[in-house]
């Protein structure tokens, strides 16, 4: 998440086209359809009839004091009633704590292997035998992210896809590419112009160098798109411009429901979320690319932030959660998402905020009851 304050830098954008966007939408339900009119979110959130459960995973991060230890995880995970989890790192310890529970496991390669990687293909191989391999067969390993949120530094990017080319090889060399797939993770920094959705484009910097060859791959080896959303930022740089209900999946039947209509594309929008998720895809799709599966990496709201963050609260980070997992409930597009995170973090540097996005403090007790 350390890139994530990033994402927001150019929300100028967002608060021209938002102002713009409630002066002529802020209407009662009885002026706005529910289901009629513009298609509503046409590609990622559109709602169906039929509920399904949502592929909800958790964000496990450890810059906590006094953090249960790698063995107590599977059970707090499975109390929340989650079936995924990602990591930050290779940590065996924690990936042997997940043997034979039926929980998933998303792992990442930190980022200052990555240069060696791209260079060095018996640098990969070298992790495949010594962090998937002992474990694979008894743990559910589905993916393995190459650097976390590193698209847009110099240092790392330019090796990104050789490093993860080389990942792959090692994993299809010992028959496990079915099985696991090979990706990165990116935050919304990737996107130069993100609003209207339907205008969405990467920096020109890397979207020919890095992105295309890199999305070409995913493609080719069907892997997914990993991005991490933050509606909060969203809210917060482009404070009051984006009404709190809006970033919180505001109710169906608020008598102040309000919603968004891309000019260029008619689609219809009633939450932050999926705007930002449809960002990603016209982006793609800018590049004359086809689309592809995105994974949700990190999402979530924060308990508590630094004086003059009102919106950073225990009530907001519970109604925004419980109503993530509604709305993800209601999409005809299903979607994984990792919630971020599973523990505040306390031994974070930087913002207030980026100490309390956890479920759970981190005795491991709950802070608010969440009905997955």
């Amino acid at each position: 998440m350390k890139m994530k304050m990033m994402m927001m830098m150019t929300l100028s954008q967002y608060t021209f086209w938002i102002l713009l966007m409630f002066s002529i939408s802020i209407a009662s339900c009885s002026t706005i359809p529910s289901l009629g009119g513009p298609q509503i979110g046409i590609n990622y959130g559109q709602y169906s009839s039929n509920l399904g459960d949502p592929e909800i995973g958790i964000n496990y991060g450890h810059y906590g004091s006094n953090l249960p230890p790698p063995e107590a995880l599977p059970s707090l995970v499975n109390s929340l009633s989650i079936k995924h989890v990602k990591t930050f790192d290779l940590d065996p310890r924690i990936t042997k704590s997940f043997a034979n529970t039926g929980i998933t496991l998303s792992l990442c390669i930190p980022n200052d292997k990555i240069p060696s990687l791209a260079s060095n293909s018996s640098e990969a191989e070298s992790i495949i035998r010594n962090f998937i391999l002992p474990y694979h067969k008894n743990t559910i390993i589905t993916s393995i992210s190459v650097g976390n949120e590193v698209s847009l530094l110099p240092q790392f990017s330019t090796h990104l896809v050789s490093a993860i080319v080389n990942v792959h090889r090692a994993i299809k060399k010992y028959r496990l590419h079915k099985k696991i797939k090979v990706t990165t993770t990116h935050s919304l920094a990737i996107l130069s112009r993100r609003f209207p959705p339907s205008t969405a484009i990467f920096h020109k910097s890397i979207g020919d160098s890095v992105l295309k060859p890199l999305l070409r791959f995913l493609q080719r080896t069907n892997s997914p798109l990993m991005v991490n959303v933050y509606p909060y930022l969203a809210y917060k740089q482009s404070f009051p411009s984006i009404p709190l209900e809006f970033a919180l999946f505001q109710p169906m039947n608020s008598p102040t429901r309000r919603r968004y209509i891309d000019p260029y594309s008619g689609v219809a929008y009633t939450n932050l979320f999926d705007i930002m998720l449809d960002s990603v895809d016209s982006a793609v799709k800018s590049l004359g690319l086809p689309k592809i599966p995105v994974v949700v990496s990190e999402i979530g709201w924060p308990s508590s932030g630094d004086p003059g963050e009102s919106a950073a609260n225990l009530e907001n980070a519970r109604v925004f959660n419980q109503r993530l997992i509604e709305h993800l409930r209601r999409r005809w597009n299903k979607v994984r998402v990792y919630i971020f995170a599973l523990f505040d973090e306390d031994q974070k540097t930087g913002a207030t905020v980026e100490k309390h996005w956890g479920l759970l403090f981190g005795n491991g007790s709950r802070k608010y009851d969440l009905n997955i």
